[in-house]
């Protein structure tokens, strides 16, 4: 009788540890950030924003996209990170939990000497959320910053 006792809280213990790490495999999120420089200067897209362009060229009206910096950060939901991009640019998230294929996500966008953008947003993993920022005047130009929640 003890063995079969033991069988049962191993097996019980195995299930937990299995629903457990399954649990906490769910309650992460992989959110990928692309710095972009659009402008009128220029003509073409650059190599590694392929996947935006349509959007980017809906979206803005510029006849140029340059890749500045991107990074990549994994959270848990509920959690906090933060990626730096270049030119001093950072990107704090917080994620909180959803329905369905969703992630929410708290968004600041700064850069060393003032907050950019300060939002909340509801997205389908895998859809690209696209924050046009601010204009860079003396290069005739956006600031765009794109997040993609996986």
């Amino acid at each position: 009788m003890k063995s079969r006792s033991l069988i049962i809280l191993a097996a019980t213990i195995a299930a937990f540890i299995t629903l457990s790490a399954t649990s906490a495999t769910a309650q992460q999120t992989n959110v990928s950030a692309t710095l972009i420089f659009a402008s009128s200067q220029g003509d073409g897209i650059d190599p590694a924003l392929r996947a935006y362009e349509s959007n980017l060229k809906r979206l803005f009206k510029y006849s140029s996209y340059q890749l500045r910096g991107k990074s990549n950060a994994r959270l848990s939901v509920p959690g906090i990170a933060s990626m730096n991009l270049s030119g001093g640019h950072r990107v704090e998230l917080v994620a909180q939990e959803s329905s369905g294929n969703k992630v929410r996500l708290s968004v600041k966008w700064s850069n060393q000497r003032r907050m950019l953008f300060n939002t909340t947003i509801n997205q389908d993993k895998g859809k690209p959320i696209i924050l046009g920022g601010p204009s860079a005047p003396s290069q005739n130009g956006n600031l765009i910053l794109v997040l993609v929640p996986r």
